[in-house]
């Protein structure tokens, strides 16, 4: 299958400024999968030497309630002159069940434990390794699930082709209104949506239903959605080898060019739409295209996902150890993992000395890279065209480093990332004194009313902000949308598509605008979804 066609950006974001095409896919199938080494566990004190230790290779494996773990491997370390067991016994936490010994290899001392089941609830415990005459070892079970967000109502607007807003009738919604749209109108009860998504244009955009169904909408173009036409809804199958468990939920969706991922309750993600040559699926495989959902490979046995996002044509994730993974398309260090080529199973994004990045508590996509929350400080690797990643140049980033607000100032006291469009290529960050920082690509005067020029640090936003405390903030296309305390919500940036929600469809919105759902009426929002390319989705 052709790869996504992605038109051409608005004029004032020409071939120089981007230094590269919308879409310039390296086509590579080189691949590989980080060698676990192995963890010292602390054993139990023993009163007396031993005649060796027993090490499992990670100190924590970890699943979803009540699932089946993978294998769990370890090794028997015996001292000079003592032989081997012939086993190991093994003792599990109440509550988790598994075999009662496992086997050690009489060369290596390895041993495996396989089929160990955890129990419905959440927690953790150690499993303990045993042999005479040796230290015992000990790894932790854990289980651990994502809460399943409150359903609630939607509002909509701006860019509505193929009704990619879940909006019968006219192509641009320049009013916030009520989304109506599924498989005909008034299929979308109240207190029904679970999270919402939008693809590029008229694509495809998902909705995750309180029956735990997930959606879609729009042309379903390059196998980006089952089924879907601009005026009948697509339901997402999952059977097979992507069935779910049973208790298992959506929590999340969000959108990349060509297709999308969800997450569950189970620290699952699974993926459809392209992955010709882009590995975008992160099922180690680079092809085909499907609109049929594929389990994204988790790449160790102590990762559980908390957390989703996409960049451009690709995925990032958030465990809960703090650590951030990405995989798909790789052609301009997308991926911030210091590696070369396209990625079709998850990698760490890695710091500047090579090591993974960790205590990261949110993630962003943004068009070719992405953006991470440590300690209040902005970390960004990728694309750098415009300026990014905010470093001071337009290079591009293999690795996570500081955003900066000038030479070798990092921005700090940062409370929140806003929820990005996987092209937006403008960048902010909302600090905890109510600060706007942008930076990146300046087009439509996302980051002053009086200029388009591009930003290669982060600065305050340098218009008139609403009066009132913003407690969120998402990025469009070269759009701005902050919600305040009071629920109003104010749009600028680009909005010829209606992305202002004041009855207008201007090009330029130089200074923020309140949005309406009728003339003189305003928006009252609990919360942003992750919006479209010309479309915004707020929860009421």
């Amino acid at each position: 299958m052709p790869e996504p066609t992605v038109p051409t950006p608005p004029s004032s974001e020409n071939a120089a400024q981007d230094g590269v095409p919308r879409r310039a896919v390296t086509r590579t199938a080189a691949w590989s999968v980080p060698l676990a080494l192995a963890v010292v566990s602390t054993p139990f004190a023993a009163a007396s030497p031993t005649g060796g230790v027993i090490l499992f290779d990670y100190p924590e494996y970890i699943v979803g309630p009540g699932m089946t773990y993978g294998s769990i491997a370890g090794k028997v370390v015996p001292n000079v002159g003592t032989s081997l067991p012939a086993t190991v016994t093994l003792t599990y936490p109440a509550g988790w069940g598994g075999p009662a010994t496992a086997t050690v290899n009489p060369v290596t001392g390895t041993f495996t434990v396989n089929g160990v089941a955890a129990p419905s609830a959440v927690g953790s415990g150690p499993l303990v390794a045993n042999s005479a005459r040796f230290t015992p070892g000990t790894t932790t079970l854990a289980v651990a699930m994502n809460p399943v967000p409150a359903a609630s109502d939607g509002i909509v607007w701006g860019e509505n082709l193929a009704t990619t807003l879940y909006r019968t009738g006219a192509t641009f919604q320049p009013y916030a209104v009520v989304p109506d749209n599924l498989n005909g109108t008034g299929t979308l009860g109240a207190k029904s949506i679970i999270a919402l998504a939008g693809g590029y244009r008229d694509h495809s955009s998902y909705v995750i239903l309180s029956d735990n169904t997930l959606w879609s909408h729009g042309a379903g173009s390059n196998a980006c959605a089952p089924g879907t036409t601009p005026t009948t809804a697509g339901i997402f199958g999952f059977a097979g080898p992507s069935a779910l468990l049973p208790g298992e939920r959506f929590v999340d969706t969000v959108a990349f060019t060509g297709g999308g991922y969800v997450l569950t309750t189970h620290g699952r993600i699974f993926a459809w739409g392209f992955n010709t040559s882009t590995g975008s699926l992160g099922n180690g495989a680079f092809g085909p295209d499907t609109n049929m959902p594929k389990l994204v490979i988790n790449p160790d046995p102590d990762v559980f996902i908390t957390a989703i996002s996409a960049a451009y044509t690709g995925g990032i994730a958030l465990d809960t150890k703090g650590r951030v993974w990405a995989w798909g398309i790789n052609d301009q260090s997308d991926l911030g993992a210091g590696l070369r080529g396209n990625q079709s199973v998850m990698k760490p994004v890695i710091l500047q000395d090579g090591t993974p990045i960790t205590g990261v508590s949110q993630i962003r996509g943004r068009f070719k890279g992405g953006l991470a929350l440590r300690g209040g400080t902005v970390y960004s690797w990728g694309y750098g065209a415009g300026g990014m990643n905010a470093n001071g140049s337009s290079t591009n980033q293999n690795y996570a480093a500081p955003v900066l607000t000038g030479p070798g100032t990092p921005l700090t006291g940062v409370a929140q990332l806003p929820k990005f469009y996987h092209e937006a290529y403008h960048c902010a960050a909302l600090r905890s004194d109510n600060t706007v920082y942008t930076w990146g690509y300046g087009s439509y005067f996302v980051h002053s009313p009086s200029s388009e020029a591009s930003r290669l640090y982060a600065a305050p936003y340098a218009g008139t902000l609403p009066a009132g405390t913003i407690t969120e903030m998402a990025l469009s296309y070269y759009g701005t949308h902050v919600r305040l305390a009071d629920g109003s919500v104010w749009n600028w940036g680009y909005g010829a598509f209606g992305q202002g929600a004041n009855g207008r469809t201007a090009v330029y919105l130089t200074r923020p605008v309140r949005a309406l759902t009728a003339p003189g009426v305003p928006v009252v929002a609990a919360g942003f979804f992750p919006n479209s390319h010309g479309g915004v989705f707020a929860r009421r």
